[in-house]
């Protein structure tokens, strides 16, 4: 990615104070502290921090030059570019969506309400040796995690899996307009960020966005068991060819016969055009099944052999705390906690019934946020759903969980609730036993990973005093 002053000023719309046309500006950074000599340094800023204020630095480091929303610093070198803009993260989306232009990968854009990230993950694992693949990294999915994705394409790139994420109506346009999807996966559309919508219909009109967004020649991929995600299709008045997939007899890709793997995983018949060949899923979550389904049509769609389809989902790993599994100390761990909406909350606490052999189910739970006025009635659903999936123990954490440990204990589960995540991990440490069988959900403002590495270290320490007592007896 290298770019001349003239190309910045044209894809920005900013004004030149210093520096001419054609002088090369090489590559746009955004941090101070990766900042390479002759590059460009944009200055974002953050709620708690000014951009500007790392100028002086970025120009010490030897940066070509500059890209600000302020006027020129009268201190300011006069051997190094200075471009004034008036919004920076505009202008990080527009010099990326221009480098996208440049490199003309195929690009797959992945939105939905739940099930992003590891549908993303899918995708690229599936396409990576055969086609030059790039895809986000975690979860960079914002209108500045985005551009900065786009901007590490280099020209040997075939194709780019972007996870586009929103939670507030006119998000998804705009991170739509700037990646320019040739095909847009829409895993599912149901309550996350709902609060920030006001309704379901509103949050239904904002996933929507992508498809009033892309190419109209784009192609969409659309999950046909999901109502809500079909009829915005349908609502959608556009061109676009639509891919389905799901368990439903018209989908276009098709997940058939279903069947449980033990102690965990799931295998399936997956049918797509005149073709089906058997899939085994090595994960938890029968969701993840939907997530293979929007994979494979993504996939298919850019080329690769159903064959090859195929054997890469059999070799996939979830991205790390997204139904990540693991034994700790003979106690089954899955950590699904780097977000949470209601429904993936409730679909994970019913997959626990699909695992196998475990002596107790045990759920360790976090606030889910960003529901507004739904807030109660979705904490309260949650509860009922964990009685219904036979747990024997809840253990909540943050204020609004509360309510999940009421409910869940008006149902007959037994219930714990504490302040801190710390708190619950030295109550789970001393309470787990080997075979049972534990799931951890909840929002990332909850932190519920540092419960984990919490039980992780206690577990610890408790297995080298075992291991202590045994020697002194021996």
């Amino acid at each position: 990615m290298n770019f001349t002053i003239g190309e910045l000023l044209q894809a920005t719309g900013g004004l030149l104070h210093l520096g001419l046309w054609n002088t090369p500006a090489g590559r746009v950074c955004t941090d101070t502290r990766n900042l390479q000599p002759g590059e460009t340094f944009l200055a974002l800023s953050g709620k708690n921090f000014r951009g500007t204020d790392f100028i002086p630095e970025a120009i010490a480091r030897g940066a070509a030059g500059v890209i600000a929303c302020s006027t020129l610093p009268a201190d300011y070198p006069r051997d190094r570019f200075y471009i004034e803009v008036q919004d920076t993260q505009a202008a990080l989306g527009d010099i990326a969506r221009e480098w996208r232009r440049v490199v003309n990968p195929k690009v797959v854009a992945v939105s939905g309400s739940a099930g992003k990230t590891t549908t993303k993950e899918m995708t690229a694992h599936i396409c990576r040796p055969y086609l030059q693949t790039l895809a986000n990294e975690g979860n960079l999915n914002n209108l500045i995690g985005l551009p900065l994705t786009l901007l590490r394409l280099q020209e040997h790139h075939e194709l780019a899996i972007i996870e586009v994420g929103m939670n507030q109506p006119g998000e998804l346009t705009r991170l739509t307009e700037l990646c320019i999807p040739d095909i847009a996966i829409i895993t599912n559309v149901g309550n996350a960020h709902i609060g920030n919508f006001g309704s379901l219909k509103g949050l239904i009109a904002g996933e929507g966005e992508i498809l009033r967004a892309m190419n109209e020649e784009g192609t969409a991929i659309i999950n046909a068991d999901c109502p809500h995600a079909s009829m915005m299709a349908e609502a959608i008045d556009r061109p676009n060819l639509i891919i389905s997939y799901g368990q439903h007899e018209r989908a276009d890709v098709q997940a058939l016969n279903v069947r449980l793997v033990q102690p965990y995983g799931y295998e399936f018949d997956l049918r797509f055009l005149d073709e089906t060949l058997p899939v085994r899923l090595n994960v938890f979550g029968r969701y993840q099944v939907y997530n293979a389904l929007a994979a494979a049509a993504a996939a298919l769609h850019v080329g690769i052999a159903p064959e090859q389809i195929v054997a890469r989902l059999q070799e996939f790993d979830p991205p790390r705390l997204r139904s990540q599994t693991e034994w700790i100390d003979g106690i089954f761990i899955i950590a699904d906690c780097y977000n949470a909406s209601p429904d993936a909350t409730m679909t994970a606490l019913r997959s626990m019934l699909d695992v196998s052999g475990l002596d107790r189910r045990v759920a360790l739970l976090g606030d889910m946020l960003e529901l507004g006025e739904f807030t109660e009635q979705y904490h309260r659903q949650v509860g009922a759903v964990v009685a219904e999936a036979k747990f024997d123990l809840l253990c909540t954490v943050g204020e609004l969980s509360r309510i999940t440990s009421a409910e869940a204990e008006k149902r007959g589960v037994a219930v714990a609730h504490f302040s801190s995540s710390t708190e619950a991990a030295e109550f789970l440490s001393g309470e787990l036993r080997t075979n049972d069988g534990l799931v951890v959900k909840g929002s990332r403002g909850v932190r519920l990973e540092e419960a984990l590495r919490t039980f992780r270290e206690l577990r610890s320490s408790i297995q080298q005093g075992e291991q202590i007592r045994k020697e002194v007896d021996a």
